[in-house]
């Protein structure tokens, strides 16, 4: 196993296809999601987007970790925030600061890049997320996220 200090984290551009793949595929994997493979053209027009960000935490050249988020411009004032959508680390490298790392080089290269305020989703039944987002000062906000999905909304008759 190595240490923190082998870990290198960084964001993943148009020309890293493959690894923007195994990425995602790690993801899926860590939340028991199954599914497929992203095709090419679809993590190609991902990739090619500057409002979605992703970042990879690799050892050597293995993927152990990664981070999505999206730049979302503000209706009501003139700046963005970024909403961070999916956090995973490898079960055999985790507790060992590499999520931390992700969410803290994603902030950080948000601030610079003009993206100040970070936000991000976390079910209060997922006790191991609460406590990582609090560990990393994170201020809860007390919020209920509804979902839609295609056609469910418009059957109740609400008004």
């Amino acid at each position: 196993m190595s240490s923190h200090d082998d870990i290198v984290v960084r964001r993943l551009g148009p020309a890293d296809r493959q690894l923007a793949q195994q990425t995602f595929a790690l993801m899926t994997a860590v939340f028991d999601e199954g599914g497929h493979a992203l095709s090419d053209p679809y993590v190609d027009a991902l990739l090619a987007r500057p409002e979605f960000w992703a970042l990879v935490a690799l050892d050597g050249a293995a993927c152990v970790g990664g981070i999505t988020a999206h730049v979302l411009p503000m209706p009501r004032h003139e700046a963005r925030e970024l909403f961070i959508y999916d956090l995973a680390v490898d079960p055999a490298h985790q507790r060992r600061g590499i999520g931390r790392r992700l969410v803290q080089t994603l902030c950080r290269d948000a601030a610079v890049a003009g993206v100040p305020v970070a936000f991000v989703p976390a079910d209060d039944e997922d006790e191991h997320a609460v406590s990582f987002y609090t560990a990393l000062r994170g201020a809860a906000a007390p919020v209920t996220i509804f979902t839609f999905e295609h056609g469910h909304a418009d059957r109740r008759g609400a008004t």
